[in-house]
């Protein structure tokens, strides 16, 4: 894949994929790099695996909200005032969008997380619907559901002062070693589950959620422990074998049903490093310490 000039160019290591994002317009260039400050290549890309380019279309909108589709290893991406493509196959992705975005971070990172993620996710990077977050040098992988607890948890992690990866998803990595990436971005709790203090609430899924910004986070583990989630009356920890984690977790959400077979890859090389059942009742705090003291002693 052809490179462009550097000074068109943010050069990205996301999930350690080397990516290009093209932009002629310097504003919409400066916040896509923002936005993925946490991948800044050291060096600039000599041979991209990914390119994603972005211009400023003709439509102007506050509405930037919009609507996904895939067949295949194609998605596009259609909206007020945007439009865009990425092709995993090629590698490639485009988008032109208002240039209000330019000024709306979050709705730009949004829009550049789906274009990119989707291609990262067919390029050896398979989503897991879990959260995680670092015991040392371990990621502790929390898989369940939408409601499960993962977010509750990822969030009182960081209370304990713990480094997060994800709250919500995380990328599996199994060649040519194996690794657990996440992507820096903030963890959404119900607005009761919150923290106290002024927080932006935002639109998940279709469910009104606070944005929490983590104090730490992690980008990659080498080492990870599985843990499944159920709510139940008292707190507990428990063994199971890796095949029952995985018929557990291969009732697969919307959209991680897309790469069933990877999917299925990926919960399997996890659960092969350990993997456990949590009973959760009401103290997310409480199944903090108890992961903390089992897994590292504390």
């Amino acid at each position: 894949m052809a490179s462009e000039s550097t000074s068109r160019s943010v050069h990205l290591l996301p999930f350690g994929v080397p990516t290009l994002i093209i932009a002629d317009d310097p504003q919409l260039r400066a916040a896509a790099a923002a936005a993925y400050s946490h991948w800044s290549a050291e060096a600039p890309v000599a041979d991209p695996a990914l390119e994603l380019r972005l211009e400023i279309g003709c439509a102007s909108s506050i509405d930037v909200s919009f609507e996904i589709r895939v067949k295949g290893s194609r998605l596009w991406i259609a909206g007020e005032g945007i439009e865009g493509t990425a092709d995993a196959a090629t590698g490639s992705g485009h988008a032109r969008v208002p240039a209000s975005l330019a000024d709306d971070p979050v709705a730009l990172t949004e829009l550049i997380d789906t274009l990119l993620l989707f291609q990262l996710a067919r390029h050896g990077r398979t989503p897991v619907h879990a959260s995680a977050f670092m015991l040392g040098d371990v990621a502790v992988v929390l898989a369940g559901g939408s409601g499960s607890g993962k977010s509750t948890l990822a969030l009182a992690a960081t209370a304990r002062g713990l480094p997060i990866l994800s709250d919500d998803t995380i990328f599996v990595q199994r060649e040519p070693e194996f690794a657990v990436w996440g992507c820096p971005r903030p963890i959404h709790v119900f607005p009761e589950d919150g923290p106290a203090g002024s927080h932006p609430t935002r639109l998940r899924n279709g469910k009104l959620k606070k944005a929490i910004e983590a104090p730490a986070f992690t980008l990659k583990a080498e080492a990870a422990m599985l843990v499944l989630l159920e709510r139940g009356e008292r707190l507990a920890l428990t063994a199971i074998s890796a095949a029952d984690a995985l018929q557990s977790l291969m009732v697969l959400d919307s959209g991680f049903d897309l790469l069933a077979e990877e999917s299925s890859d990926a919960i399997a090389v996890l659960a092969s490093r350990g993997a456990w059942r949590m009973t959760l009742e009401k103290d997310p705090a409480a199944a903090i310490d108890l992961l903390a003291h089992h897994f590292a002693g504390d």
